[in-house]
């Protein structure tokens, strides 16, 4: 669920700023497929409530066979984190609701604080440029939530009466944006696909057609330009596109609504581009 698509964001992050392979595991598949465990790995046991069957399965599975399980828990003395015995709490307060945006954002900064720790030293100014933008999440998240110019309403008049979505994002968004179908089916029960933009000509461009909603995440990173590309294909298909940016550039012009997001960096912006995707959901 939602601690999958952390872990997934952190798997990248992992290997972007650390240089070490990563790799995020269903948990409710984890045990059923017989892992190697690596003795001299780190492995990670993410979950909110510290109680999910399938992750307390999977951290078994990985001590019986010599592994060593860290929790990245937000409830404090739950199962997985006695467990475990070491990790961190993530300190995200009571789950409110489905949408889980506290715990979500605060697996990811975790994750993305552990991969700024085991990253090469010698590059203080990334590492520093990456605090710096962390330290500056909260002014930016009120920011975006004050700002709000009513295109979060624009957008659910396109969702209300759809059949389905399609999410589409690129680097540090692809996942992200398999956490917001995921919202947006558990929340609003609406049917979703999430996809990376690269992988639409693979398959899901065929269910595009006039008037399809297609969830578009578009940060200014280096993965701006393709994703332009892909929402010029979602759009030639007659597509509704709503665009989660932080550029006001060309790319816009594709949009049916610009729901205007705040940018610190590339390692941050999925914490700052998960609140529109979860808060289109609950609208």
């Amino acid at each position: 669920g939602t601690a999958l698509n952390a872990c997934r964001i952190g798997q990248l992050a992992i290997e972007s700023l650390a240089r070490i392979p990563a790799v995020a595991h269903v948990s409710s598949e984890f045990r059923y497929n017989d892992p190697v465990i690596n003795p001299n790995a780190i492995h990670f046991a993410v979950s909110q409530s510290g109680e999910t069957a399938d992750t307390i399965s999977a951290v078994k599975e990985i001590q019986l066979k010599g592994g060593d399980a860290h929790g990245i828990i937000n409830v404090v003395g739950s199962s997985i984190a006695r467990l475990c015995g070491q990790g961190v709490y993530i300190h995200s307060g009571p789950e409110q609701a489905v949408a889980s945006t506290k715990a979500f954002t605060n697996m990811v900064a975790a994750l993305l604080l552990f991969a700024l720790t085991i990253s090469d030293r010698e590059n203080t100014t990334k590492m520093g440029e990456i605090i710096q933008q962390l330290r500056e999440l909260p002014n930016r998240v009120s920011a975006q939530l004050r700002d709000d110019d009513g295109s979060l309403e624009r957008a659910t008049s396109i969702l209300k009466d759809a059949p389905s979505a399609i999410f589409i994002g690129r680097g540090l968004s692809a996942p992200l944006v398999e956490e917001g179908a995921l919202k947006m089916m558990e929340i609003a029960y609406l049917p979703c696909l999430a996809y990376p933009g690269g992988e639409l000509k693979h398959g899901p461009i065929a269910l595009i057609e006039e008037g399809t909603p297609v969830i578009a995440v578009a940060p200014s990173d280096e993965t701006l330009p393709l994703m332009e590309a892909s929402i010029r294909e979602c759009k030639s298909r007659g597509a509704k596109v709503i665009m989660i940016t932080d550029t006001e550039g060309p790319i816009t012009n594709f949009a049916d609504v610009t729901i205007n997001s705040q940018y610190s960096g590339r390692e941050t912006s999925p914490i700052l581009n998960a609140i529109p995707l979860q808060l289109l959901a609950y609208l």
